[in-house]
């Protein structure tokens, strides 16, 4: 048994008079009734302190946390719960975090503040926690943007790097798309149909990577009057896909399938039951033979680049 967990029940003990009797308590509590420090509470499963105990109960805490209050007091101060063990037994860095502003990886607080980096933290932060993606796009022509008190040409370093790759810390400092706007959004699924996508100059690509969605949506929230299309695998995780990234920017989902789509029938088998669909007949022959097809078969088709150019007229067609 942990000290951590002791001063935790003696410190409710003294601070509420009274403990509930749990599993990981048990044995506590049976020691300090055999110690006459305790007492049944009309309540159930409830142990109250003994009046004429409190001295030795004091005594008890002040050899195992002779801090202890100041310690209930800073604790309380970070937001976290002083009768968690957890929180006790992290106590030292919990000291060293109350310091600590900034920028600061996610996982890195909650290593310090939860006892592991996939644990939830036990304390507020004092600092702004990221979780460092970058967003990758490819600027339309004559994008700008200001970052601070900073204005980069996008499409110039896009230009140059092939795309640009925004990393979360400094999209912090992300201010407002300058120069020349896109006229559309595209986000693209799968690396290889973002990569070569056909664009024309007025339209902007996005890699939104499957379920991570958190740059991309980033991205699309600071577009808000710009229209978006998302471009994925025709199947049921690809609608899946547009659909989260719909719900979490607040938007419509538009997703493009290229006009001649229907040529690639039958596709490849599905892994993931199809469920509701849209109304078109690609759609329902999908899901009539449970097959899908991988948006990257699209690429190499010379046609691809013109039916681009339709979708992101006023009232593009090919999306639902």
């Amino acid at each position: 048994m942990s000290d951590a967990l002791e001063i935790a029940c003696l410190g409710r003990l003294l601070e509420n008079g009274a403990i509930k009797l749990v599993a990981r308590n048990g044995q506590l509590i049976a020691r300090w009734h055999t110690a006459r420090w305790i007492e049944p509470s009309p309540r159930k499963d409830e142990w109250r302190a003994r009046a004429d105990a409190l001295s030795q109960i004091e005594g008890r805490m002040s050899v195992l946390a002779p801090s202890w209050r100041e310690d209930f007091d800073f604790i309380r101060s970070m937001a976290a719960d002083p009768f968690d063990p957890r929180v006790l037994e992290a106590l030292p860095m919990f000291r060293r975090l109350g310091t600590i502003t900034g920028l600061v990886n996610r996982r890195n607080w909650n290593a310090a503040a939860g006892l592991g980096p996939k644990h939830v933290p036990q304390v507020a932060s004092t600092a702004t926690l990221t979780r460092d993606w970058i967003v990758r796009f490819r600027p339309n022509h004559g994008l700008r943007a200001l970052f601070g008190g900073q204005e980069l040409n996008l499409y110039e370093m896009a230009s140059l790097l092939t795309e640009c790759a925004l990393p979360e810390r400094l999209w912090l400092s992300f201010r407002a798309f300058t120069g020349t706007a896109p006229t559309t959004v595209i986000t693209c699924e799968n690396l290889g149909a973002y990569v070569d996508l056909p664009l024309p100059p007025n339209v902007m690509a996005v890699f939104s990577p499957g379920s991570d969605i958190e740059a991309a949506a980033a991205l699309l929230k600071a577009l808000p009057d710009t229209r978006w299309v998302h471009f994925g695998d025709i199947d049921p995780d690809g609608l899946e896909i547009a659909e989260h990234l719909g719900r979490e920017t607040g938007r419509t989902v538009q997703f493009y399938v290229p006009v001649f789509a229907e040529e690639y029938l039958p596709g490849r088998p599905t892994e993931t039951p199809w469920r509701e669909i849209p109304d078109r007949p690609i759609f329902h022959e999908l899901k009539r033979t449970q097959k899908r097809i991988f948006h990257e078969v699209f690429m190499l088709d010379s046609r691809l680049s013109d039916d681009l150019v339709e979708i992101t007229k006023p009232g593009g067609v090919h999306c639902y």
